[in-house]
């Protein structure tokens, strides 16, 4: 019950915080952010004690923070709490922040070694030779080997998602009872090693895993071993350790502009893309979704459905920013077709396009995605297939469609869907699938502007057919 009314509060205080602009106007405004760590991030110090950093950062950054961290946690428990955050979030974080190693240190846990090194034979332009080799080590009781466990981790669990480490701070006393008495940091702990080892350690594992990492142990400016600091910390008898209310505001605003030098999530793109329209019922519930919630998409059209009534439709959908793409004009196996009839299927179509939207299409997506060199050389159109769901099977369930949407989409991914009448559980997906791949920071665009993310539409007769972009 504790913590339910724990987990309200700091749902309330964001709200509360998040009606306010932030301080500091950046690409981290309404950013969501998991947190990840031991005490010094615990969500519980805000129940009797004091102030965290992160709340700090909804003030000057506008974040809205997912806080896992537990007090006494260590480097290895960090894969436990990223699994909760994906459990309660999915996919949907922008970034990740880990402040992890001051327990690692005063448990006494070997610093142990990045890679195992051996001889193994390596092809240099065609000649087979030893070289020396090297693996990552994955030891649960070194320090090294627990961190390439957690950013393995991290990096598997959410491999488009920016993940930031942060550096221990100072440690000075921390006599939190009889049997939690920890030496300041002028002390060596069990294994011979300091504090900075571990701050030296967690420097490099942004080299080795690739992971930018913030020395909160230098620029967070907290130095408890000064009596002169004391009062950024919680008991300058007992405890300078923790930092109180003010230790953890400064340590914030250092961690704040810091923050400001990194990308607050990474841009991802996919298009929506809507086969055997058009048509007033099923097209229309599409548009309104996209007019909704402002996304565009491809219609590829069959021109069999082109007519006074679905004019109009696809006038509407150009409107709205969408693309109006080739699907043929019968819908037929084209490699029963002899070449003038493929031809003429496909011609036809573009006619048909360009007279109701006044644009030329610049796709074709084949009727049952059967194509051969034949058809490649009658047209000058781009061949799209994409991420296929299947939603033409009115087996297929509205909740199959989102799961496979959501558990299967890919940066730069062409969404294969088909708006033909009475598909209701596509419409029903939609309703979905938008906004969360929204939240999850997908931008939508048309086939054409996806691939213009990759540099241009690849040029025709090359006998390809594409399901992404890039």
């Amino acid at each position: 019950m504790k913590k339910r009314i724990l987990l309200l509060f700091v749902l309330l205080l964001f709200c509360c915080r998040a009606a306010a602009q932030p301080e500091i106007r950046s690409q981290w405004n309404g950013a969501r952010v998991g947190i990840l760590g031991d005490s010094i991030t615990d969500v519980r110090q805000i129940d009797s004690q004091n102030n965290v950093y992160w709340a700090d950062l909804v003030d000057i950054l506008g974040i809205e923070p997912f806080v896992y961290g537990i007090s006494g946690h260590q480097t290895f428990h960090i894969a436990g709490q990223a699994d909760r955050l994906e459990a309660d979030h999915g996919q949907g974080v922008d970034a990740i922040l880990v402040f992890i190693g001051t327990n690692d240190y005063n448990a006494s846990v070997p610093l142990g070694e990045w890679y195992a090194y051996d001889t193994a034979p390596a092809n240099h332009n065609g000649k087979v030779e030893d070289r020396a080799h090297r693996t990552l080590r994955f030891e649960p009781d070194t320090f090294r080997g627990r961190l390439n466990a957690m950013l393995r981790h991290l990096k598997t669990h959410f491999p488009d998602k920016q993940i930031i480490l942060l550096t221990p701070i100072h440690r000075g006393i921390a006599n939190l009872g009889a049997t939690n008495y920890q030496e300041p940091e002028d002390f060596a702990n069990g294994c011979g090693a300091f504090i900075d080892d571990y701050v030296a350690a967690i420097k490099e594992a942004g080299n080795v895993w690739a992971v930018p990492v913030i020395d909160l142990n230098a620029v967070s400016g907290l130095y408890p071993m000064l009596d002169e600091h004391a009062h950024y910390f919680r008991d300058p008898e007992k405890d300078r350790l923790h930092p109180n209310t003010p230790g953890h505001r400064r340590m914030a605003y250092a961690l704040a502009y810091q923050l400001l030098a990194y990308p607050a999530a990474f841009p991802k793109y996919v298009a929506l893309s809507f086969d055997d329209g058009p048509n007033t019922t099923t097209t229309m519930q599409v548009l309104d979704l996209m007019e909704q919630y402002g996304v565009p998409g491809s219609f590829f059209v069959n021109g069999c459905n082109i007519d006074a009534e679905t004019i109009p439709v696809l006038q509407r959908a150009k409107a709205l920013g969408c693309d109006i793409e080739n699907h043929s004009q019968n819908h037929r196996h084209m490699l029963e077709l002899t070449a003038a009839q493929k031809r003429e299927e496909i011609e036809q179509t573009d006619r048909l396009i360009e007279a109701a939207v006044g644009k030329k299409p610049r796709f074709f997506r084949p009727p049952y995605i059967e194509h051969d060199a034949e058809m490649h050389a009658l047209t000058d159109l781009c061949f799209i297939y994409g991420f296929d769901l299947s939603d033409w099977n009115s087996e297929v369930s509205a909740q199959q469609r989102i799961d496979a949407i959501l558990g299967g989409v890919q940066d730069g991914d062409i969404i294969l869907l088909h708006d033909f009448k009475d598909n209701d559980a596509t419409v029903e997906a939609l309703k979905t699938v938008i906004p969360e791949l929204q939240r999850r920071g997908f931008t939508f665009l048309t086939v054409a502007d996806l691939f213009a993310v990759r540099g241009r539409i690849p040029g025709p007769h090359n006998g390809g057919i594409y399901s992404k972009a890039y």
